[in-house]
């Protein structure tokens, strides 16, 4: 297999998500291979522990998850906020894109009290982490806990833990869409990013497509991107997760393919939507990223 065709993955997960880490695998591969030539191969290893993943260089992603975080409950917090901004740090510096995945806000019943008021101020405080360390390292967020949210872990039969194959399966089809919609160009091209793109929307699983799923309740438009050879149709709305999108957005902005009279267009259309603070939030943060990323390589 030519490696202009294989994508490699190093994950740090827990347990419970290493399944979702190998099934985005399988997504990115089987989406990827039916826009190309030549069949797409992807990889992914779980390592240990986030030292791992710093003393290895071989990778074109990095997917790591704060859930194993939750281990460590009696270290105190501004210990564990240094570690993990630190950590998060030194690992955006190897060049490779680093991806964050958030813990869902669900703690089953099967918690005592006391343990459980503790672990949902942690998640709290870790997913709020995930956020501010993107802005300032540029590393990306897989929103698990929205999107799962937006479903119900009552639906899913899950918690915090992500135990279950209904869990698995959406964060897994989730981790594969956000990995493709901030893929580097070099990496994947812009085209077969749209087309591999399209091939997953249309595949998201049962329970995220059934009938009364909050995750596909958002208006679902299409939208013409790009004039002329470069006019694309691409459905930007999916399990309700804008991120993923104006991350994509920027990229093509930044690289030229979107001409100034559209950008100006859709910031109208934006400011309309999600008002002047909450546009420019999102650009602010997905701007940043994409000059980090073209600071530290793709």
């Amino acid at each position: 297999m030519s490696e202009k065709f294989h994508i490699s993955i190093n994950a740090f997960v827990s347990e419970n998500e290493r399944s979702a880490v190998y099934l985005a695998a399988r997504h990115l591969a089987q989406a990827l291979s039916r826009t190309a030539p030549e069949p797409w191969s992807c990889a992914a290893a779980v390592k240990p522990d986030m030292a791992a993943l710093l003393k290895e260089s071989d990778a074109a992603i990095i997917v790591t998850s704060l859930l194993p975080e939750l281990e460590h409950l009696e270290e105190p917090w501004t210990k564990t906020e240094k570690r993990l901004r630190a950590t998060y740090a030194a690992l955006c510096e190897r060049g490779a894109p680093v991806f964050i995945c958030t813990v869902l806000r669900h703690v089953g019943q099967d918690v005592e009290a006391e343990t459980a008021e503790a672990l949902i101020v942690r998640i709290r405080r870790l997913n709020l982490l995930a956020a501010e360390i993107s802005r300032e390292s540029g590393a990306y967020v897989i929103d698990l806990d929205r999107v799962l949210g937006d479903v119900g872990a009552r639906r899913l039969q899950t918690d915090y833990r992500l135990a279950g194959d209904a869990a698995a399966e959406m964060a897994g089809h989730f981790m594969a869409l956000t990995v493709l919609g901030n893929a580097p160009d070099e990496l994947v091209t812009f085209q077969v990013q749209e087309a591999a793109r399209e091939i997953l929307v249309a595949s998201r699983p049962a329970v995220a497509a059934s009938e009364g799923a909050k995750a596909v309740t958002a208006k679902q438009e299409l939208r013409a991107i790009g004039h002329g050879r470069r006019k694309q149709i691409v459905l930007p709305v999916v399990y309700t997760e804008r991120d993923v999108y104006v991350g994509w957005f920027m990229r093509q902005v930044l690289h030229g393919k979107i001409g100034p009279g559209e950008v100006f267009e859709r910031l109208l259309r934006a400011f309309r939507q999600h008002g002047f603070f909450g546009t420019a939030g999102l650009l602010v943060t997905s701007l940043t990223r994409q000059l980090q990323r073209k600071r530290y390589g793709p």
